[in-house]
This record gives structure tokens, sequence and C-alpha cells, in this order.
């Protein structure tokens, strides 16, 4: 982490820098400290560390034992810790779920999360059919391009899509493949309205793939699962559809078994 005194940043990168020193100095064999003591360590005037101490507890990261003065972590970290954990179990629930899939449709099948402006892989599993896309863990397409990246953001309003998409270069990958904003627009329209997205060579020739949205507990958008195949095997509008609602009905299972759909056992 850089220096909480370095020279020429801007303020409120320096806060944040100063704010995350000040949650790192609760280390396992320190779960209590005092302002005082963390200000040294640091190097902070004790009026900024008394600042970060205060709004640090407004938000929950840190909470205050009245008797003592001392301060430990808050509720706040557990809950971030609580959904990291969460990330981390959605691969180990989807996995037979994607194999199923796979399985029954044979073709391949993905799992992948957004990061940044790509949709990222996190999961793939092979189809029996004699011919497969040949893909990796880790591969990146860019989100306007790729039917995962379109259920990734098919909770998004056009003006935050926008926003997102601001700084896109919309380059081409085949011929098919959308190059600006408003088309690509239009194009998510139609993900929300039938509920699953679909790649039509948009970012290989040859290949059409389905993908539908997968919801965490909270129903937020976390990731999405599609399904891809060549063109040949989908040739008509019914085979695309029968494959999108095999996609949607994995998607909601496994969203189901993240906790969607389920807010009378978490009072949401």
């Amino acid at each position: 982490m850089a220096s909480v005194t370095e020279p020429g940043r801007e303020s409120g990168t320096q806060a944040l820098d100063r704010a995350l020193s000040v949650l790192l100095a609760f280390r396992r064999d320190a779960p209590e400290r005092k302002v005082s003591d963390v200000s040294r360590e640091l190097g902070l005037h004790k009026s900024t560390a008394s600042r970060l101490f205060r709004a640090l507890a407004d938000a929950g990261f840190l909470q205050r034992n009245e008797e003592t003065g001392t301060y430990r972590l808050g509720v706040t970290v557990f809950d971030l810790g609580a959904r990291f954990l969460a990330g981390l179990d959605m691969h180990a629930v989807a996995r037979p779920l994607l194999r199923q899939l796979a399985d029954e449709q044979g073709e391949s099948v993905n799992l992948a999360i957004r990061d940044g402006l790509d949709a990222i892989s996190i999961d793939l599993i092979t189809g029996s059919h004699s011919l497969q896309l040949v893909s990796r863990l880790g591969r990146r397409i860019p989100l306007w391009c790729s039917a995962a990246g379109k259920a990734l953001l098919i909770d998004l309003d056009d003006e935050q899509v926008r926003e997102l998409l601001a700084d896109a270069r919309w380059t081409p990958l085949t011929p098919h493949t959308i190059t600006d904003i408003d088309t690509f627009l239009a194009d998510l329209a139609e993900v929300r309205r039938r509920g699953w997205a679909l790649n039509d060579e948009e970012s290989e020739e040859g290949l059409r793939v389905v993908a539908a949205p997968v919801r965490d507990r909270l129903g937020v958008v976390t990731a999405s699962i599609s399904v891809s195949g060549p063109i040949f095997r989908l040739t008509d509008d019914a085979q695309v559809a029968e494959l999108a609602a095999a996609a949607v009905r994995t998607a909601d299972e496994l969203s189901r078994q993240l906790g969607y759909g389920v807010g009378d056992i978490w009072g949401s």
C-alpha cells in the first residue's frame, strides 16, 4: 500500500489510503486498538486518526468499546467477508448444475462474472457434441459482444449502461459485432424483455451463444450462465429459444440455491 503521507495525491485517495491503513492495523495479535496507538504506528496526527476512527465506526467498519475507549473491527467487515465466502460458494454450488446442463444439451456451458468492461469465464464444462467452442478459464470478452456480458447487464437501466460503457472502444470482432451504444441499448432492451441474452456470431463467426443471469440472495446479478453451439446445430429461432430456456432454468436454480427468492428466511 502506498504511503499515507505520499505528496501529490488527491485528498480523496489519501483519505482512502489512510482509512485502509487503519483497518489493516487491526491484526490477529491486536484485535482491539487505541486511537493513540494506531495514530503513532501509522504516523498520523491524532486528530486525523480520530476522524478516521469515527467515520469507520459510523459505517460499521469499527466498533467502539465505550468502557475502555478502544476499537475493534465492526460488523460491516464481517459482512464483506461473508460476501466473499458466498462468492467462493457460488463456484462450488454451480459446478454440478453446469455439468448437468452440458450433459443434457451436449453443448459447452460457461459461468462468467463481470470484471470492468469484460465478461470473464470462471468455469467451463465442455459438451459432448463433436465440435465445441475452444475456450479457456479466465477468457475475457467485451460485455457488448457476449451473451454472458449482456446477461450480466440485464438489470441496469440505459443511463447506467451508457455511463458504464462511456470509455468502450467498440472494436468489432466479427462483421456482426455491435459497434455503437444505441444499437447495443436496443439489443439490451430485448434481453430484458426475454430474460435471456443472445450472441449471434458477434464475438466469433459461426458461433451462437445464449445466456441467463444468476442472482444472489439479495437479487443482485452476480454471474451469468451461457451455453454455446455452432450455427449449423442452432439453425433456427426455436432451437435457440429452447437452449435459452434450459440456460434460464439452470441459472434460476443456481440463484435459488444461492438464496434468491427466500425472502421469508432472510427477512428481506
